[in-house]
């Protein structure tokens, strides 16, 4: 069984679970089935934007149940790829230009334009991973993306670090009552969290940088 968690962020920057699922196997029809108990769960009927690494079955069951939603991938995971692909004693050298032309772009254009530079001095036209990744640009990178609000995430560490909060509670030794109860007190745990991040923002007031009015103001009416 394939534990399948969808998370995301809440107004207090922390990862929240949205759904789980135990699949049985990862084709498209399971993913597929997960998106569409997903969108009958929530109010608008599918979310804004969804982040997944490049795995095919889930980028065909998000084209195909998930119509108006923004299909990103995580860029961590792309970008964890570059010492597979390019040797890092060959191109170390080059990883920063790479990272420049990356997080740096404040446009398609200017990304594009970086690119071809820094492919041209690592003289690097005929990799083919650094070819697919650029073909899926629309996909990933920050100057394409941005116009789609995130919340601050660029990838699915949000599903990583979730994974590391639940194994805290759960184990593979664990029989399946066992693991639900202990499921939902890791679920308790992560509300109270937020029900206390809640009680810090209506009683307490945040440490202001400037003794400006306008700052105190904006302190005032601004829902972290």
């Amino acid at each position: 069984m394939i534990f399948a968690p969808l998370v995301g962020v809440n107004n207090h920057g922390q990862t929240v679970l949205f759904a789980c699922a135990f699949l049985s196997d990862v084709r498209t029809e399971s993913f597929v089935w997960l998106f569409e108990l997903l969108k009958d769960s929530m109010p608008t009927n599918n979310p804004k934007m969804i982040i997944t690494d490049q795995d095919p079955a889930t980028t065909k069951a998000v084209a195909q149940s998930l119509l108006n939603t923004f299909h990103r991938y995580c860029s961590w995971h792309i970008l964890e790829k570059f010492s597979m692909y390019l040797n890092a004693i060959t191109y170390r050298d080059f990883y920063k230009d790479f990272q420049q032309c990356i997080w740096e772009s404040k446009c398609p254009e200017e990304f594009e334009r970086k690119w071809v530079t820094t492919i041209e001095k690592a003289s690097l036209y005929d990799n083919d991973w650094l070819k697919s990744i650029f073909e899926l640009r629309l996909r990933w990178v920050p100057a394409y993306v941005n116009h789609i609000f995130s919340a601050g995430m660029s990838g699915s560490q949000r599903t990583e670090s979730s994974h590391a909060f639940f194994k805290k509670y759960v184990s593979n030794r664990n029989l399946l009552m066992d693991l639900i109860l202990r499921f939902n007190r890791a679920l308790a745990h992560q509300r109270h969290k937020e029900l206390r991040a809640d009680h810090v923002d209506i009683n307490e007031k945040p440490v202001l940088k400037l003794p400006l009015e306008m700052e105190k103001q904006m302190a005032e009416i601004y829902t972290p």
